[in-house]
């Protein structure tokens, strides 16, 4: 994975504002506005359809806003194995590593690490 240069969303507010705002009022709608489908579950598929495509930085985002809208660590690691149904098992091991500091799972300590 590359480091990125640039926040797209600031680009894209600096070069077509009305752009920007469509794209913000788009996501608003799709994501924050409560419908059908509860946020918590909106965003857990977003984090999975991120893991897919190895996007880690939106797993991040995804997987912890579904965490603060109340899923537990169980819904996470089961919406990332159905992820890396079809988008490999790598899509389960980058999920893991975006959120890996998210979860409540003990971190190996530096000696049990090199073993």
């Amino acid at each position: 994975m590359y480091e990125r240069k640039y926040e797209w969303r600031k680009v894209i507010a600096e070069i077509d504002p009305k752009a920007a705002d469509i794209i913000t009022q788009y996501v608003v709608h799709s994501v924050a506005t409560e419908g059908e489908i509860p946020r918590k579950y909106k965003e857990l598929i977003l984090m999975a359809c991120s893991a897919v495509i190895r996007y880690g930085a939106s797993v991040r985002t995804h997987g912890s806003e579904a965490m603060y809208q109340g899923a537990t660590d169980k819904e996470v690691i089961e919406a990332l194995s159905l992820a890396s149904l079809t988008g490999g098992f790598t899509a389960f091991i980058e999920g893991i590593e975006a959120l890996g500091d998210q979860l409540t799972v003990e971190q190996p300590d530096d000696e049990a690490a090199s073993k």
